[in-house]
């Protein structure tokens, strides 16, 4: 096995992280469900509220819950932030490994240094989407209950 076998997982790695880095959409993909759900039943609050005085509070509670999630939204993006140094620091690192690669291509190594090159250009870019999905879901796990009780107040059963 030589180091030049690996090369193209270092070059999907490199991709990977400078992706990853470079994604700002990523707290849009993340936050748009919600906040489509919340602008939707913030708009049938505001049509409940010109037909029913008495529906003023819940459409208050809209327009907190909104408020609420751009908070979340704030929160978040500078958690990814922090993500962004790391994962472009990893880019960097592999793209360094890649040149160190193509100077040394037919460089016998050992498995493990082999299992390791894969780890190193795989892990860190997808570990950073877990957490960052992780991290969304448990920080808006309360305004999603919140939204989710808007809802049944708007559409009782």
């Amino acid at each position: 096995m030589t180091l030049g076998d690996f090369s193209s997982v270092v070059q999907l790695g490199v991709g990977l992280h400078a992706g990853t880095a470079l994604l700002q959409s990523i707290a849009e993909m993340t936050a748009s469900p919600l906040s489509r759900r919340l602008s939707r039943l913030h708009q049938i609050a505001a049509l409940k509220l010109r037909s029913n005085p008495n529906a003023q509070d819940l459409y208050d509670h809209a327009s907190d819950l909104i408020g609420d999630l751009e908070i979340k939204k704030v929160q978040f993006f500078n958690e990814y932030k922090e993500v962004v140094a790391v994962n472009g620091a990893f880019a960097i690192a592999l793209a360094l490994l890649l040149a160190f690669i193509a100077f040394s291509f037919s460089e016998e190594i050992h498995l493990v240094i082999g299992l390791s090159i894969t780890l190193i250009s795989l892990g860190p870019a997808s570990a950073s989407l877990l957490f960052l999905w992780s991290r969304w879901k448990s920080n808006t796990e309360v305004l999603r209950e919140s939204v989710e009780a808007l809802h049944k107040q708007l559409f009782p059963s």
